[in-house]
């Protein structure tokens, strides 16, 4: 499963994520109670931390994670390590600051052109016990969906 999540992330970054060229990203398999995180230590450090309960997942849902965890990291490449520090220190104590972030990174995976892959990863999530508490988070299948068609990446 590793090398399948490697081969997938770098096809993504290289095809979609230019700010990542250069960058190295480690992409871990771990047991881990969600599908992904996506941690920057700063400077140097980046982790894309893929949990093995999605072994079974498509190439297309497996895609969609990556591609949401790959935007995290752009997102955090664009804020500095100052910035960032304090992000994490917001994120850990904020529930807006996690769904202002979550629905932003969201955002940035459809206009990339990953709708479709988000679409069917969030019906996933939906239907996952451990994702219950943090599905409000993240956007709705339909606003996926509806957003996608609205700017013709559907």
């Amino acid at each position: 499963m590793r090398e399948r999540v490697r081969r997938i992330g770098q096809k993504l970054i290289d095809e979609s994520f230019p700010i990542l060229h250069g960058m190295k990203i480690h992409f871990i398999v771990l047991r881990f109670r969600f599908f992904a995180l996506s941690v920057w230590i700063p400077p140097f450090i980046r982790f894309v931390i893929i949990s093995r309960r999605t072994r079974n997942f498509s190439d297309e849902v497996l895609t969609g994670i990556l591609a949401h965890e790959l935007c995290h990291q752009e997102r955090y490449s664009g804020m500095g390590i100052g910035g960032y520090m304090k992000f994490v220190a917001r994120y850990t104590l904020s529930n807006k600051t996690r769904t202002d972030e979550e629905r932003a990174t969201d955002t940035l995976t459809i206009e990339k052109g990953y709708g479709r892959n988000l679409y069917e990863l969030t019906l996933l999530s939906q239907n996952d016990k451990n994702h219950k508490s943090i599905l409000d988070n993240y956007l709705t299948p339909e606003e996926i969906k509806t957003y996608s068609m609205s700017i013709g990446k559907w």
